[in-house]
């Protein structure tokens, strides 16, 4: 037996008890005036009965037409249980995520679609799409020949505030920091998921505001076969590097060996021997006309990509070779493409003239191995390493 007690004072409280007693429920204090509605729930003004003066009530909530809500559906809630796979009875966890949520949307530029309105939470992606497209009037187009336009499919965010304690290094004393993340509501099922893994900053009680965007239409298949196979390095390809024109491709390996391929016959040009280590770095001249590679052994060698033919050999650096790039042919003298910066474990780079095999420059600054070099087109180099 559910008793339902009403206490009169400076504000009126409700009490829910759960006895054994056939008994009559005890007499109750007269209703406040002008409450002269059976509503099978409760008419209230002076306060909110869902939240933190009744945690228990998670009814549903809809306006009295007099300011205030009326509250029904207010029964006790029980565990819910099911069966797994063996037949087991197994009590459902109760994530205390309502049935629906007030959602307002807006675009990107802040701009309100349509009224605040309340939302399924189990809708996902997809009837969170079609709401929004019956608000901008989007709706199914029909062709001429009878066929339907493709839906524009729409993401979804949510701003999210995060309170955290940190310690300020300084001063060594606790500080409250305040962070906003915008949250894609598309990676979740539903937003009941969405509710449920952040209810920490999230209040099911107020307007969730939604951000939408269209998404484009198009869509990219997977890759599900090789096209070509190129036997023949005995060993791991550890590098490889297309030709400026697209028509070669050039793989170094653990084998110590240097292979050109022509790419539009998948078939071996040249078998480049002379390194006396693995080949890590490979790199083509933007003008084609030469080939650089380096080695564990901190070697490079240049190569002549037309014949196979080796240019020379540069002892770089005193550990192996990470990375190199060539200056672009708009910023070389005369177009030449005649200098290569180089970069290894030893965290340095440097810049050579591959013609005169000397070193212009050595750029240090690094404390640990530098993994990636880049020469820009404005006369810069970048690189970046493990420090």
């Amino acid at each position: 037996i559910h008793i339902i007690t009403i206490n009169r004072g400076p504000r009126y409280t409700i009490t829910m008890d759960e006895g054994t007693s056939s008994s009559p429920p005890p007499s109750t204090a007269a209703p406040p005036a002008g409450a002269t509605k059976d509503l099978s729930g409760v008419a209230w003004t002076g306060g909110s009965l869902v939240g933190s003066l009744n945690p228990n009530n998670h009814g549903f909530r809809v306006s009295d037409g007099a300011g205030g809500y009326i509250i029904t559906n207010t029964h006790k809630r029980y565990k819910r249980s099911r069966r797994d796979a063996e037949g087991n009875i197994v009590d459902e966890e109760d994530d205390e995520i309502p049935g629906n949520i007030v959602v307002q949307f807006s675009n990107r530029e802040g701009e309100s679609v349509g009224e605040a309105m309340d939302v399924p939470t189990n809708a996902g992606s997809d009837e969170l799409g079609t709401l929004i497209r019956s608000l901008l009037d989007d709706d199914d187009d029909d062709m001429d020949d009878g066929s339907t336009k493709a839906h524009i499919p729409y993401a979804f965010f949510a701003k999210i505030t995060k309170i955290t304690q940190i310690t300020n290094p300084s001063t060594g004393e606790k500080e409250t920091q305040t962070t906003q993340e915008e949250i894609d509501i598309t990676d979740h099922p539903s937003l009941a998921a969405f509710l449920k893994q952040y209810k920490q900053h999230v209040s099911t009680e107020q307007t969730l505001e939604l951000t939408y965007q269209p998404l484009a239409l198009f869509k990219v298949r997977p890759v599900t076969r090789c096209t070509d196979t190129l036997p023949g390095h005995t060993e791991a390809i550890l590098h490889v590097s297309y030709s400026p024109d697209g028509k070669h491709l050039a793989s170094g390996g653990g084998d110590a060996t240097v292979r050109f391929w022509d790419v539009q016959t998948s078939t071996p040009r040249h078998t480049c021997q002379g390194h006396k280590d693995h080949v890590l770095s490979t790199a083509w001249s933007p003008d084609g006309i030469r080939f650089a590679s380096g080695d564990k052994r901190g070697n490079v060698i240049l190569w002549d990509p037309t014949k196979g033919d080796a240019l020379g050999t540069i002892k770089a650096h005193g550990k192996w070779i990470t990375g190199m790039a060539w200056e672009p042919m708009h910023a070389s003298v005369g177009g030449k493409c005649e200098r290569l910066v180089t970069s290894s474990k030893d965290s340095l780079a440097k810049i050579w003239n591959v013609r005169t095999k000397r070193c212009e420059a050595t750029l240090s600054g690094h404390m640990d191995s530098i993994e990636s070099v880049k020469w820009g087109g404005e006369g810069l180099i970048y690189t970046a390493s493990r420090d």
